[in-house]
């Protein structure tokens, strides 16, 4: 699929780049990296983010907004899920670029592939098949989204291509160090004051640590959804924990709902069961409700796959 979708690229002319919201960084570095490889062929591109990029992730080049495209074909990197748009609609012919597995694939032309890191490396991909000069832009951005997925180089997608493609951007003219710095070592103070009224309020049973932040709690420290970003990174490296369910509340009726397991499948499976999806050890779902009264049926969910392959 990955050919049809050069194809696509190749023989079209007016974009959208529409991203999932609370964007991480893989969705602003591949978003970024590809709306500048497309505007170097002459393209018009217009990138869409549903929700603000964090503070913390505009450090990297990013392309001129062309406001008045009107897109024929709308390129979704990083969306396993329609409602991760947080309500916005394509306006063209879709086209999914993602490393998650999903199910929203009828009637759409998609290139999905579990087996890579990033859509950061998927778009890397994309511009090595267009002959597209990677330049320092490009290579600082990708690099951006394939460390934040790959969680510093340390999770399971960390293949041995993975960091072959590392390398060559950094011979591109990523700053490694630069990345690396900004992503861990930039936190908020905000940030430390989420993280410790969720250990305080931390649920343990049989391998299972989860716990949430609620809307007013956000609103009462003067934070935004976007500032809880990396907490559940933070609870899986918790010693003993095989399944790590992060609550956070996005609105007064919406919770997204991060997990990550340390070995088999339990993130994916617990996340399917709600209508969700991911990886294997890293997965996620969007629900409807309040925080609090959500966390008790997840954790039920969680515990029958955890240490069940």
């Amino acid at each position: 699929m990955k050919n049809l979708v050069v194809d696509i690229l190749r023989n079209n002319e007016r974009f959208e780049i529409v991203t999932h919201e609370g964007p991480d960084e893989d969705a602003v570095g591949s978003s970024r990296a590809l709306a500048f490889g497309l505007l170097s062929m002459g393209k018009k591109v217009k990138i869409v983010y549903p929700t603000p990029i964090p503070d913390s992730l505009l450090f990297t080049s990013a392309p001129k907004n062309q406001k008045d495209v009107k897109p024929q074909i709308s390129l979704l990197l990083d969306v396993s899920d329609m409602n991760m748009l947080g309500g916005f609609h394509p306006r063209g012919e879709i086209v999914i670029v993602d490393h998650h597995k999903t199910d929203i694939t009828a009637g759409m032309t998609c290139w999905i592939d579990p087996g890579k890191s990033s859509a950061s490396e998927m778009v890397y991909d994309l511009l090595r098949a267009l002959e597209i000069e990677i330049t320092q832009a490009m290579a600082s951005n990708l690099y951006l989204g394939i460390f934040g997925d790959t969680g510093g180089f340390i999770h399971v997608n960390t293949t041995p291509r993975v960091f072959r493609i590392a390398y060559e951007l950094t011979r591109g003219g990523a700053d490694p160090n630069l990345i690396a710095y900004r992503v861990r070592r930039s936190k908020s103070l905000t940030y430390y004051h989420l993280l410790s009224m969720v250990m305080d309020r931390m649920m343990i049973n049989d391998g299972v640590y989860a716990s949430y932040i609620s809307l007013a709690e956000l609103k009462r420290i003067k934070a935004r959804p976007d500032d809880a970003s990396g907490i559940v990174e933070e609870m899986a490296s918790l010693a003993g924990a095989e399944l790590v369910i992060f609550l956070k509340e996005l609105n007064p009726d919406t919770v997204h709902c991060s997990m990550r397991s340390k070995t088999g499948q339990s993130a994916l499976r617990t996340a399917r069961a709600f209508g969700g999806g991911g990886h294997e050890r890293a997965a996620g779902i969007t629900l409807k409700g309040r925080a609090s009264e959500k966390i008790e049926d997840v954790i039920e969910e969680g515990l029958k796959w955890v240490n069940k392959g």
